[in-house]
């Protein structure tokens, strides 16, 4: 099963658990989760591209993070991801990577397993993931 479409995605190991992914049929794919979740820098939304190979996914998404204590400082996230889809769930990890503003990596690779279940079904029904 293809994974175009939305996910309740809860991602174990990242400051924040709870997200949403949105995979799109062209290869782009956008990831938001609430700004305040992570209690030390304000997220921005993801937005990265995804490539299959069958039931395998992967790809990365570009975010950037500003410090709460400090609004100069400003990072450029990378995260990579890859995917098993098995029908309306998949199961997979991520790493992110975080630079400053003129490439130096400052954080990172930071780990995290990722369980998806689509979003879907009656009028938006679904389950936990």
């Amino acid at each position: 099963m293809s994974i175009v479409g939305v996910w309740e995605v809860v991602a174990d190991g990242a400051p924040f658990g709870y997200h949403v992914m949105t995979f799109h049929a062209d290869g782009t794919m956008l990831q938001s989760n609430p700004d305040h979740g992570n209690r030390a820098t304000s997220d921005s939304n993801g937005m990265g591209t995804w490539r299959s190979d069958g039931a395998k996914v992967s790809g990365a998404f570009l975010e950037f993070t500003v410090d709460r204590t400090d609004s100069g400082l400003v990072q450029r996230g990378i995260v990579r991801f890859d995917l098993t889809v098995r029908g309306d769930e998949f199961t997979g990890s991520a790493s992110a990577t975080f630079y400053d503003l003129s490439g130096t990596p400052r954080r990172g690779p930071l780990t995290a397993s990722l369980g998806g279940r689509r979003f879907g079904g009656d009028y938006g029904e679904s389950g936990s993931p």
